[in-house]
C-alpha cells in the first residue's frame, strides 16, 4: 500500500516536471518567435532584402566636347556591352557545370576561356560589380545572348554610352591630339582612382581634353536595384530605390571647327608638321593641327595601336607642343628689335658692307641664301629679303647676352603653359643657349656661334606653339598664354607686356607687311585680297633630310585678329611651301567672319515682333 503511494507520487512529480519543461520550451519558442517576428523584424527584413535585392550600376554619360560656336566635336553613341555578375553567374551553375558554363560564355563573346576565367576571378571590385567582358558587340551577338540568357544567370546586355566622333567631312574626327581619347583604367592606375569612385572596368580620359577635363566630363554614376530569386535570376525591380546617374558637363573649346578643318586640309597626305592659329590678344587657340595624326577609335584596336606606336612618322606625337625645331629666319625679328632698342642701328641706316652672297669669318665661310648677294641693306631690306649676311654682322654687334635677353622676353626657352599640355602630353621647353651653355656643353664660347644664332640656327630649338606665341606678341606687344578651354580661369590667361618701345614694334610690323606685299618679299605667296598681311618666312637647315619650312603671319596688320604659325617638316623653302598654306587659312578665317557678320545683320533686320527661333508662336524663350 505504501509502495503504491510512493510510486504514484513519483509519477506525479515526473509529470509536473515534464509539463513544466514543455511549458518552458513553449515559452522559449514563443520568446524566439517574438524576437524573430516582432523584436528583430526590421533587421531580418533588411537582411532578406539584401539576399534578394542586388545593386546594378547605372553609367553616367560623359559630357560633350564642343567648339567655340557650340558645334559638337566629341559626342556619345549607344554601344552594347556583354557583362557578367560573377556571384550570380557562378551561383546559377552546379559545381560540375562551372567549366561548361564558362565554355558557353566564351563561345558567345568569342573570347578565350582562360581570359573569361581570369576576368571573372578578379577580386579588385565590389562583390556585385559586373565584369564587362566585351564592349561594342554586334547586334547578332546580343540576340544570341538574349536567347540563352535564362540558362546563363548573371549575364547581362548593357547599353552604354561610348565616345563618338561626328563626320565633319575629313573622313573622321579633327584635332585628335587636342581632343584626346578615353580608355580602360590601367591596373597600376586603379589604386589611385578607386577612391574617386571609379570601378575596375570604367573608362577614363587618357590624353588631351578628355584627360584634362576628366573630373567635369565624367559625371556621377547612378544605381538601381533588382530582385533576384534563389537561383540568382532577376524577377523584379525596386524603382523607388533607383538613384539616376548625373551626366558629365559639356566642355567648350576655343577652336573654330571650320578653321580647324581648313588648317588640317592644308597638309597634303605626305606632309608632316604643325599649324597653329591664335587670337593674338587673348591667346585663344582658333586652330591647332599636328600631322600626321590618328583616329581615337584606333586606340581600342591592339593591332592599330601597335602600328601607331611603331610608325616612323610618329603620328601620336603632338608636334605643336612637343616637336623641337630650329626657328630659322622667323627669329630674325628678335635680333632686329634688340639692335633697334639698343641704338646699334637706326631703321633707315645702311650700317654694314654690302652682301655679296657670303661672309668669311675665321676659317669658315658663312653663306647667304641669296647666292648672288643682296647688296646694301637697311634692316627693312634685310628682313624683306631675309638676308643672312646682314644678320651675321648684326649678331656680332648685338652679342649673345643681349640676343638671349630679348629672345627670352618673347618666351623662347620656357614653356608656354598651354592648358592642353596638362592633358598628358607635356610640353617641351625648347632651348635658348647662352654663353654658359656653350662653355658647359662645348667647352668654350666661339664668336662664330653668334652668326648661326642670329639667323635662328645653331643650337636654338623651339616648339611651334612657342613660335606662335612670339608671332602673336609681335602683333600686339603682349605675350599671351595660349589656351584651348573657352572659359579659362583669368589667372591662367596672363598677358605680359613686352619691354619694347611701341615705335620699334610698329616699325617691325611695317617691315613684316612689306615681306608679304613687296614684289621681292619672301612671303608674297601669302597675300590675301583686301587684307593687309604681315608675315615672315623661315627655312631651317635639317641634318636629317630636306629643310623645314616656316611661316608666321598675322592679319589685318593694322589691327590683328588672327596670328598663324606654320611648320612643314622637310618642306623646303618657307615662302614656297608654308606661305600658300597660311594664305588658305587666312582666307578661310575672313570668309567665315564675313558669313557670320552677314548672318548677324540678317537676324538684326528681322521685325522685333518675330518670334525667337525655336519659340512657339505666342510663347517666349525659355
Amino acid at each position: 500500500m505504501f509502495e503504491d503511494f510512493t510510486s504514484n507520487g513519483t509519477r506525479e512529480r515526473r509529470a509536473k516536471c515534464l509539463l513544466a519543461f514543455v511549458f518552458a520550451m513553449f515559452g522559449v519558442l514563443g520568446i524566439r518567435l517574438y524576437s524573430l517576428q516582432i523584436g528583430d523584424w526590421e533587421r531580418y527584413r533588411i537582411q532578406s532584402e539584401k539576399n534578394t535585392m542586388q545593386p546594378v550600376p547605372l553609367e553616367a554619360s560623359r559630357g560633350l566636347i564642343r567648339d567655340r560656336n557650340g558645334r559638337i566635336l566629341v559626342e556619345n553613341r549607344p554601344s552594347y556591352t556583354i557583362s557578367v555578375v560573377p556571384p550570380r553567374f557562378l551561383q546559377g551553375l552546379q559545381a560540375d557545370a562551372r567549366a561548361l558554363g564558362i565554355h558557353r560564355l566564351s563561345r558567345l563573346v568569342n573570347l578565350p576561356e582562360a581570359l573569361v576565367e581570369r576576368r571573372l576571378s578578379k577580386r579588385k571590385r565590389h562583390y556585385y560589380e559586373p565584369v564587362k567582358l566585351k564592349r561594342d558587340v554586334r547586334f547578332g551577338t546580343v540576340s544570341v545572348v538574349e536567347e540563352e540568357r535564362y540558362d546563363l544567370t548573371g549575364v547581362e546586355v548593357q547599353v552604354e554610352a561610348r565616345r563618338g566622333y561626328p563626320d565633319l567631312g575629313l573622313g573622321g574626327t579633327i584635332a585628335p591630339h587636342l581632343l584626346g581619347y578615353v580608355g580602360l583604367i590601367d591596373p597600376d592606375e586603379y589604386p589611385h582612382v578607386s577612391a574617386k569612385g571609379y570601378a575596375y572596368d570604367d573608362q577614363i580620359g587618357k590624353r588631351g581634353i578628355e584627360k584634362l577635363c576628366e573630373p567635369l566630363l565624367r559625371g556621377r554614376d547612378g544605381l538601381k536595384y533588382i530582385e533576384v530569386n534563389a537561383h540568382g535570376r532577376e524577377v523584379g525591380s525596386f524603382p523607388d530605390k533607383t538613384q539616376p546617374p548625373i551626366p558629365g558637363h559639356d566642355i567648350l573649346l576655343t577652336l573654330d571647327t571650320r578653321l580647324q578643318m581648313e588648317a588640317e586640309s592644308t597638309f597634303a597626305d605626305s606632309l608632316s608638321g604643325s599649324l597653329i592659329a591664335l587670337d593674338p590678344w587673348t591667346g585663344e587657340v582658333l586652330a591647332m593641327a599636328s600631322k600626321p595624326d590618328f583616329h581615337p577609335r584606333a586606340i581600342r584596336d591592339e593591332r592599330a595601336w601597335e602600328t601607331l606606336t611603331k610608325d616612323d612618322l610618329k603620328p601620336l606625337l603632338n608636334r605643336s607642343i612637343q616637336g623641337l625645331y630650329a626657328p630659322a629666319s622667323v627669329l630674325k625679328m628678335v635680333i632686329s628689335i634688340a639692335a633697334l632698342e639698343m641704338g646699334i642701328l637706326r631703321p633707315d641706316e645702311v650700317r654694314f658692307p654690302p652682301c655679296e652672297g657670303a661672309l668669311e669669318f675665321g676659317d669658315r665661310v658663312f653663306h647667304c641664301h641669296v647666292l648672288e648677294g643682296c647688296g646694301e641693306l637697311t634692316v627693312r631690306g634685310a628682313l624683306i629679303r631675309s638676308c643672312d649676311v646682314f644678320f651675321y654682322h648684326l649678331g656680332r654687334e648685338v652679342g649673345i647676352a643681349n640676343w638671349n635677353r630679348y629672345a627670352r622676353q618673347f618666351g623662347f626657352g620656357s614653356p608656354t603653359y598651354i592648358d592642353i599640355a596638362r592633358g598628358g602630353d607635356g610640353e617641351s621647353r625648347g632651348l635658348l643657349p647662352d654663353r654658359a651653355y656653350y662653355e658647359q656643353h662645348r667647352g668654350k664660347w666661339f664668336e662664330g656661334n653668334m652668326l648661326n644664332l642670329a639667323i635662328g640656327q645653331g643650337e636654338t630649338l623651339a616648339t611651334p606653339v612657342q613660335v606662335a606665341r612670339y608671332n602673336a606678341a609681335l602683333a600686339t606687344g603682349v605675350l599671351a598664354t595660349p589656351h584651348l578651354l573657352r572659359h579659362t580661369d583669368s589667372s591662367e590667361r596672363s598677358l605680359a607686356p613686352l619691354e619694347v618701345s611701341p615705335e620699334t614694334l610698329e616699325h617691325i610690323r611695317e617691315v613684316m607687311v612689306d615681306v608679304v606685299s613687296s614684289p621681292i618679299g619672301t612671303g608674297r605667296r601669302a597675300r590675301v585680297k583686301n587684307v593687309s598681311v604681315a608675315g615672315k618666312t623661315g627655312t631651317a637647315e635639317n641634318s636629317h633630310g630636306e629643310d623645314h619650312a616656316w611661316f608666321v603671319a598675322f592679319a589685318p596688320a593694322e589691327q590683328p585678329e588672327i596670328a598663324v604659325t606654320i611648320l612643314v617638316e622637310n618642306g623646303g623653302q618657307g615662302g614656297a611651301v608654308a606661305g600658300p598654306m597660311a594664305q588658305r587659312v587666312l582666307e578661310a578665317y575672313f570668309e567665315i567672319k564675313k558669313e557670320e557678320e552677314s548672318r548677324r545683320l540678317k537676324v538684326a533686320a528681322l521685325p522685333s515682333t518675330a518670334p525667337v527661333a525655336g519659340t512657339p508662336p505666342g510663347g517666349r524663350a525659355q
